[in-house]
């Protein structure tokens, strides 16, 4: 029997009459997330700086029991003006991250700073249509139009105080502005529902 070493890359998970084929990947496996901490800002591949989205009280990625990376030629964060323009493809893109889970659905939250709740900041997706699992690429989709989504419900409103910065507005933030580098799966709780959370930036 041969096993996949860790820095293959699954290249046809379904190859109909034939064992699934992998090829060496180009660039190391992603170590786990919880091994360092999530910075405050990122340097993109340009060299412009991206801040981190500030994050509600009690959430933070050490307290999830899953993670997924995204990344495009190894630097950390897509964009998602790429993503959803198809012009980049991350890293390890066929993965198929909601493996070994069991689920058919699981749930999307997004809070942004300085705005009231509205139907858009949750949402369940489906990780399964028709026995094929989603893969890296299509969650960073996902995530990607969850973004424009919140941004179109929610530009214009007022915003709180104090959190100015982050304003969805031509002036401000604007979804091509916005980076993904990662998302974290908060297990269920008493009295609140497993959840996915991602860690988004800005571009300054």
């Amino acid at each position: 029997m041969s096993y996949v070493q860790p820095n293959q890359t699954l290249l046809n998970p379904a190859g109909p009459g034939s064992n699934a084929h992998y090829v060496q990947a180009t660039h190391p496996p992603h170590p786990p997330l919880f091994d360092f901490q999530i910075p405050n800002s990122l340097t993109l591949a340009d060299g412009r700086k991206a801040k981190r989205v500030p994050r509600p009280q009690g959430i933070t990625p050490f307290s999830a029991d899953r993670d997924v990376q995204f990344r495009t030629n190894n630097w950390p964060g897509v964009r998602v003006k790429d993503i959803l323009k198809n012009n980049l493809i991350v890293d390890k893109s066929l993965d198929l991250v909601f493996a070994n889970t069991g689920w058919r659905q699981t749930c999307l939250a997004l809070e942004w700073p300085g705005y009231m709740p509205s139907s858009y900041y949750s949402r369940y997706f489906d990780v399964s249509t028709e026995g094929r699992l989603m893969n890296r690429q299509e969650f960073a989709q996902t995530i990607a139009c969850h973004i424009v989504d919140l941004y179109n419900d929610a530009k214009g409103k007022p915003i709180a105080h104090g959190c100015e910065e982050w304003a969805f507005n031509q002036n401000n933030v604007r979804p091509s502005d916005v980076i993904i580098l990662s998302a974290h799966h908060y297990p269920a709780t008493s009295g609140r529902k497993g959840k996915w959370v991602p860690e988004l930036y800005v571009i300054v």
